[in-house]
């Protein structure tokens, strides 16, 4: 009979040096890596949020925390991110916490942000949905296309713009296009034709 004897004391060893690395890698490596995610997602993980902010300058302000409301008079422009509102006068509404929830911009309104360009007498913005709805002699411009209407909505966050008419201005939209819009017959048109010319 043959009896293998094991030093314990060497086994405790082995495994010492076999976990520390795993430590040092979980503790150092893995956090800068993601944890094994793709490079996006780890870049997502390890980035800090950053909170959504609004930046308004004006020549006069007035704030009322008891009804939560500010409003900025005078040369008006709010920015958020590429969003750019500007007007004469703008109400702010905010929370308890002191979140803005709606924008309401009266006089000479201009909303900028991309491609959208929209000017009109009145306009309301909800920070929530990322929802305008411009009044009082709205038009939307992109380059030379001009759209105009009673009021137009924009949905910032899907891109998506509706205007409306109404009883007294109807939707009227003057759209420039580089290619022609002609149409061209169909080749068993054409072979109609020459076959009857020949007759």
């Amino acid at each position: 009979m043959r009896i293998n004897l094991i030093n314990t004391d060497n086994k405790k060893w082995h495994l010492f040096f076999f976990i520390i690395p795993i430590l040092m890698y979980c503790v150092f490596v893995a956090p800068k890596n993601g944890f094994g995610l793709k490079s996006e997602a780890a870049a997502a993980l390890n980035k800090p949020a950053k909170p959504s902010k609004i930046n308004i300058t004006a020549d006069s302000l007035v704030v009322n925390n008891k009804s939560k409301t500010a409003v900025f008079s005078g040369h008006v422009i709010a920015i958020k991110g590429n969003l750019k509102i500007l007007s004469a006068v703008l109400h702010v509404l905010y929370t308890k916490k002191n979140k803005i929830k709606t924008l309401i911009a009266t006089g000479n309104v201009h909303i900028i942000k991309g491609k959208d360009n929209i000017t009109g007498g009145n306009a309301v913005y909800y920070e929530k949905s990322g929802i305008a709805i411009i009044t009082k002699n709205p038009v939307a411009y992109e380059g030379k296309n001009k759209i105009v209407g009673e009021k137009i909505t924009i949905n910032f966050k899907t891109g998506i713009s509706t205007v409306f008419g109404g009883h007294t201005k109807r939707v009227n939209a003057t759209v420039y296009s580089n290619k022609s819009l002609t149409i061209q017959p169909s080749k068993n048109l054409k072979k109609a034709k020459n076959k009857n010319n020949n007759k």
